[in-house]
Protein backbone atom coordinates (compact mmCIF):
# COMPACT_ATOMS: atom_id res chain seq x y z
CA UNK A 1 0.00 0.00 0.00
CA UNK A 2 0.69 3.43 -0.26
CA UNK A 3 0.02 6.29 2.33
CA UNK A 4 -0.61 9.55 1.89
CA UNK A 5 1.89 12.45 -0.20
CA UNK A 6 5.04 12.57 2.20
CA UNK A 7 6.99 16.03 1.20
CA UNK A 8 10.29 14.90 -0.33
CA UNK A 9 9.89 11.23 0.05
CA UNK A 10 7.97 9.49 -2.58
CA UNK A 11 8.52 5.96 -1.40
CA UNK A 12 8.51 6.80 2.00
CA UNK A 13 4.85 5.18 2.54
CA UNK A 14 5.19 2.26 0.22
CA UNK A 15 5.14 -1.09 2.05
CA UNK A 16 5.30 -4.32 0.80
CA UNK A 17 3.81 -8.12 2.01
CA UNK A 18 5.98 -10.89 0.82
CA UNK A 19 6.87 -13.70 1.82
CA UNK A 20 10.39 -13.09 3.07
CA UNK A 21 9.68 -9.42 4.22
CA UNK A 22 7.07 -7.27 5.41
CA UNK A 23 7.40 -3.64 5.89
CA UNK A 24 8.43 -0.62 3.90
CA UNK A 25 9.67 -0.70 0.06
CA UNK A 26 13.18 1.32 1.82
CA UNK A 27 13.92 -0.95 4.61
CA UNK A 28 13.84 -3.96 2.04
CA UNK A 29 16.35 -1.87 -0.26
CA UNK A 30 18.44 -1.05 2.93
CA UNK A 31 17.95 -4.96 4.29
CA UNK A 32 19.14 -6.08 0.65
CA UNK A 33 22.83 -4.11 0.75
CA UNK A 34 23.38 -5.20 4.26
CA UNK A 35 22.97 -8.66 2.66
CA UNK A 36 20.11 -9.53 5.40
CA UNK A 37 18.48 -10.39 2.43
CA UNK A 38 19.03 -12.81 -0.05
CA UNK A 39 18.52 -10.96 -3.10
CA UNK A 40 17.01 -14.05 -5.33
CA UNK A 41 14.48 -14.54 -2.45
CA UNK A 42 12.69 -11.46 -3.01
CA UNK A 43 10.40 -11.98 -6.12
CA UNK A 44 10.31 -8.65 -8.23
CA UNK A 45 7.83 -9.68 -10.46
CA UNK A 46 5.67 -9.67 -7.48
CA UNK A 47 7.17 -6.16 -6.16
CA UNK A 48 6.01 -4.90 -9.30
CA UNK A 49 2.58 -5.71 -8.42
CA UNK A 50 2.22 -5.04 -5.52
CA UNK A 51 3.66 -1.23 -6.67
CA UNK A 52 1.16 -0.79 -9.56
CA UNK A 53 -1.84 -2.08 -7.28
CA UNK A 54 -0.85 0.24 -4.86
CA UNK A 55 -0.58 2.75 -7.30
CA UNK A 56 -2.26 6.45 -7.30
CA UNK A 57 -1.97 8.10 -10.56
CA UNK A 58 -4.25 11.11 -8.90
CA UNK A 59 -1.21 11.92 -6.66
CA UNK A 60 0.29 15.30 -6.72
CA UNK A 61 3.63 13.10 -7.24
CA UNK A 62 2.80 10.11 -9.11
CA UNK A 63 5.94 10.63 -11.65
CA UNK A 64 8.05 11.73 -8.85
CA UNK A 65 7.09 7.94 -7.42
CA UNK A 66 7.19 6.31 -10.65
CA UNK A 67 10.69 7.35 -11.57
CA UNK A 68 11.99 6.48 -7.70
CA UNK A 69 10.28 2.87 -8.28
CA UNK A 70 11.98 2.31 -11.53
CA UNK A 71 15.20 3.63 -10.80
CA UNK A 72 15.07 1.06 -7.63
CA UNK A 73 13.57 -1.70 -9.28
CA UNK A 74 16.03 -1.36 -12.20
CA UNK A 75 19.23 -1.62 -10.18
CA UNK A 76 17.21 -4.64 -8.11
CA UNK A 77 16.56 -6.27 -11.46
CA UNK A 78 20.08 -6.03 -12.55
CA UNK A 79 21.68 -6.77 -9.24
CA UNK A 80 19.61 -10.15 -8.96
CA UNK A 81 20.22 -10.98 -13.06
CA UNK A 82 24.14 -10.95 -12.02
CA UNK A 83 23.84 -12.43 -8.48
CA UNK A 84 21.97 -15.51 -10.25
CA UNK A 85 24.75 -15.49 -13.55
CA UNK A 86 27.27 -17.66 -13.86
CA UNK A 87 30.61 -16.37 -12.93
CA UNK A 88 33.33 -16.22 -15.75
CA UNK A 89 36.65 -15.14 -16.19
CA UNK A 90 36.57 -12.68 -19.92
CA UNK A 91 39.36 -13.30 -22.46
CA UNK A 92 42.15 -10.89 -22.07
CA UNK A 93 41.14 -9.27 -25.55
CA UNK A 94 37.56 -9.83 -24.68
CA UNK A 95 35.75 -5.75 -24.41
CA UNK A 96 33.63 -6.11 -21.35
CA UNK A 97 33.64 -2.60 -20.68
CA UNK A 98 29.51 -3.02 -20.09
CA UNK A 99 29.30 -6.00 -18.12
CA UNK A 100 29.15 -4.47 -14.23
CA UNK A 101 29.49 -6.83 -11.39
CA UNK A 102 26.74 -7.39 -8.33
CA UNK A 103 29.05 -5.41 -6.19
CA UNK A 104 29.16 -2.42 -8.75
CA UNK A 105 25.09 -2.46 -8.92
CA UNK A 106 24.93 -2.81 -5.21
CA UNK A 107 27.20 -0.05 -4.83
CA UNK A 108 24.87 2.17 -7.44
CA UNK A 109 21.82 1.50 -4.98
CA UNK A 110 23.93 2.26 -2.05
CA UNK A 111 24.01 5.65 -3.45
CA UNK A 112 21.47 6.07 -4.98
CA UNK A 113 19.46 6.23 -1.62
CA UNK A 114 22.42 8.58 0.07
CA UNK A 115 22.01 10.79 -2.78
CA UNK A 116 18.02 10.42 -2.56
CA UNK A 117 18.33 10.91 1.91
CA UNK A 118 20.59 13.81 1.41
CA UNK A 119 18.11 15.74 -0.86
CA UNK A 120 14.91 15.16 1.04
CA UNK A 121 16.71 16.33 4.11
CA UNK A 122 17.95 19.53 2.25
CA UNK A 123 14.36 19.87 0.66
CA UNK A 124 12.98 19.55 4.08
CA UNK A 125 15.59 22.31 5.16
CA UNK A 126 14.15 25.07 2.45
CA UNK A 127 11.12 24.35 3.22
CA UNK A 128 12.02 24.86 7.12
CA UNK A 129 13.73 28.12 6.02
CA UNK A 130 10.74 29.40 3.40
CA UNK A 131 10.47 33.34 3.68
CA UNK A 132 13.62 33.88 5.59
CA UNK A 133 16.33 35.93 4.02
CA UNK A 134 19.59 36.51 4.97
CA UNK A 135 20.76 40.23 5.85
CA UNK A 136 23.76 42.02 5.24
CA UNK A 137 23.27 44.80 8.07
CA UNK A 138 25.85 43.85 10.65
CA UNK A 139 24.95 44.07 14.30
CA UNK A 140 27.11 46.65 15.79
CA UNK A 141 28.85 45.69 19.33
CA UNK A 142 27.44 47.62 22.56
CA UNK A 143 29.69 48.74 24.89
CA UNK A 144 29.18 47.51 28.51
CA UNK A 145 30.54 47.73 31.81
CA UNK A 146 31.44 44.51 33.92
CA UNK A 147 32.09 45.30 37.20
CA UNK A 148 34.10 42.49 39.21
CA UNK A 149 33.59 42.49 43.12
CA UNK A 150 36.99 41.71 44.53
CA UNK A 151 35.27 40.13 47.68
CA UNK A 152 32.76 38.44 45.94
CA UNK A 153 35.97 36.48 43.88
CA UNK A 154 37.69 35.74 46.91
CA UNK A 155 34.73 34.43 48.76
CA UNK A 156 34.16 32.23 45.76
CA UNK A 157 37.94 31.29 45.62
CA UNK A 158 37.72 29.99 49.58
CA UNK A 159 34.97 28.15 48.86
CA UNK A 160 36.16 26.26 46.11
CA UNK A 161 39.62 25.28 47.27
CA UNK A 162 38.60 24.68 50.94
CA UNK A 163 37.71 21.41 52.60
CA UNK A 164 33.48 21.04 52.51
CA UNK A 165 31.90 21.45 55.72
CA UNK A 166 30.34 18.56 56.86
CA UNK A 167 26.31 18.79 56.35
CA UNK A 168 24.36 19.04 60.32
CA UNK A 169 23.48 15.99 61.69
CA UNK A 170 21.62 17.07 64.77
CA UNK A 171 18.30 16.39 63.74
CA UNK A 172 19.26 12.76 63.48
CA UNK A 173 19.25 12.20 67.17
CA UNK A 174 21.57 9.69 68.65
CA UNK A 175 22.46 6.37 66.50
CA UNK A 176 21.22 3.71 69.28
CA UNK A 177 22.00 0.73 66.20
CA UNK A 178 24.86 -0.54 63.81
CA UNK A 179 25.12 -2.54 60.51
CA UNK A 180 27.41 -5.05 62.86
CA UNK A 181 24.53 -5.31 65.55
CA UNK A 182 21.53 -6.24 63.29
CA UNK A 183 24.39 -8.26 61.08
CA UNK A 184 24.93 -10.28 63.58
CA UNK A 185 21.16 -10.68 64.69
CA UNK A 186 20.28 -11.79 61.23
CA UNK A 187 22.98 -14.43 60.95
CA UNK A 188 21.59 -15.61 64.42
CA UNK A 189 18.46 -15.57 63.15
CA UNK A 190 19.12 -17.95 59.88
CA UNK A 191 20.96 -20.38 62.43
CA UNK A 192 17.13 -21.69 62.97
CA UNK A 193 16.72 -21.56 59.18
CA UNK A 194 15.45 -19.06 56.23
CA UNK A 195 13.94 -16.34 57.90
CA UNK A 196 11.44 -13.20 56.02
CA UNK A 197 12.77 -10.13 56.40
CA UNK A 198 8.85 -8.50 57.48
CA UNK A 199 9.22 -11.35 60.37
CA UNK A 200 12.68 -10.19 61.44
CA UNK A 201 11.48 -6.27 61.33
CA UNK A 202 8.40 -6.78 63.44
CA UNK A 203 8.11 -4.58 66.21
CA UNK A 204 11.36 -2.49 65.05
CA UNK A 205 10.90 0.83 64.37
CA UNK A 206 12.00 2.57 61.27
CA UNK A 207 15.47 3.16 61.97
CA UNK A 208 16.38 -0.35 62.72
CA UNK A 209 13.88 -1.74 60.22
CA UNK A 210 16.08 0.43 57.53
CA UNK A 211 19.62 -0.56 59.30
CA UNK A 212 18.26 -4.43 58.98
CA UNK A 213 18.07 -4.24 55.58
CA UNK A 214 21.07 -2.53 55.12
CA UNK A 215 22.85 -5.10 57.00
CA UNK A 216 20.93 -7.92 54.91
CA UNK A 217 22.30 -6.10 51.64
CA UNK A 218 25.89 -6.02 53.18
CA UNK A 219 25.82 -9.81 53.88
CA UNK A 220 24.55 -10.72 50.75
CA UNK A 221 27.25 -8.73 48.76
CA UNK A 222 29.64 -10.80 50.95
CA UNK A 223 27.71 -14.12 49.87
CA UNK A 224 27.31 -14.81 53.88
CA UNK A 225 23.31 -15.10 52.70
CA UNK A 226 20.93 -15.18 49.69
CA UNK A 227 18.51 -12.75 49.56
CA UNK A 228 14.89 -14.24 47.81
CA UNK A 229 11.86 -12.46 46.35
CA UNK A 230 9.83 -13.78 43.79
CA UNK A 231 7.97 -10.99 42.55
CA UNK A 232 9.55 -6.95 42.25
CA UNK A 233 8.46 -5.70 45.97
CA UNK A 234 6.88 -8.80 47.35
CA UNK A 235 8.21 -10.37 50.24
CA UNK A 236 11.88 -11.16 50.94
CA UNK A 237 12.99 -14.22 52.60
CA UNK A 238 16.82 -14.60 53.42
CA UNK A 239 18.87 -17.74 53.80
CA UNK A 240 22.10 -18.84 54.97
CA UNK A 241 24.25 -19.73 51.81
CA UNK A 242 26.00 -22.73 51.59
Amino acid sequence: MISGDSPGRSLSGFTVELDVYSGPYEWLLALILKDEVEIFEVPLRDLVNLYLEARDPASSNALERDTDFASSASSLILLKSRTLSPLFEPEPDDDNEGAVSPEELAERLSEYLKVRRGAEHLRGRFGRNAGHYPSGHELKPRPGKLRVDEKRITLAAKRVFSRMEEPPVEHLGKITVTVQELAALIRASLARGPVSYEELTRGMDRLHSAVTFAAALSLAHEGRINLIQSEPLGPLTMEASN
